[in-house]
């Protein structure tokens, strides 16, 4: 999928989740923009290789056991930087939680739309496995699944 599939649809699908579980903040909007946007930024520029004129998924970050660490690790971040900055550090140990929680399914969501592609993910193992065999950008499946996480955007903030 195209990156800016990845930062709608999981935009969409952490604000959904933390609206669902009434944990849904004006600063969990603000911060969810640029953590999602790192989270992505983050799996595509590390967890590929230029192997021949192609690039390639790596194990590194496109991994059902490496995805998540990853963007728990950019959400995290992406709390305690501005937390520090502003003089409140550490913040606050269960936001920080939640918010790591809400960049392990950033993580899968990345995942989930790259098993939808041609070049698929890495399970347990070290093995590939799709979901789908759509080219990564397929416009119909870009348009699908950005549609539906701006849908659950809106579904979340109305809420």
């Amino acid at each position: 999928m195209k990156l800016i599939t990845h930062n709608i649809f999981s935009i969409g699908l952490v604000l959904y989740i933390a609206s669902y579980l009434s944990y849904l903040s004006v600063s969990a909007v603000l911060l969810a923009f640029p953590a999602t946007i790192f989270t992505n930024i983050l799996i595509d520029k590390v967890g590929h290789d230029g192997a021949g004129s192609v690039p390639r998924r790596t194990w590194v970050t496109h991994s059902v056991v490496t995805a998540p660490f990853w963007g728990g690790l950019a959400w995290a971040l992406t709390l305690i930087i501005p937390a520090a900055l502003l003089g409140v550090f550490p913040p606050n140990l269960s936001r920080l939680a939640f918010f790591v929680a809400l960049g392990v399914l950033s993580g899968w969501s990345h995942l989930f739309l790259d098993s939808l592609t041609e070049g698929g993910v890495f399970g347990i193992g070290r093995r590939r496995r799709a979901l789908g065999h759509l080219s990564y950008d397929n416009r119909a499946m870009n348009l699908g699944c950005s549609a539906l996480g701006f849908t659950l955007f809106i579904v979340a903030l109305m809420s």
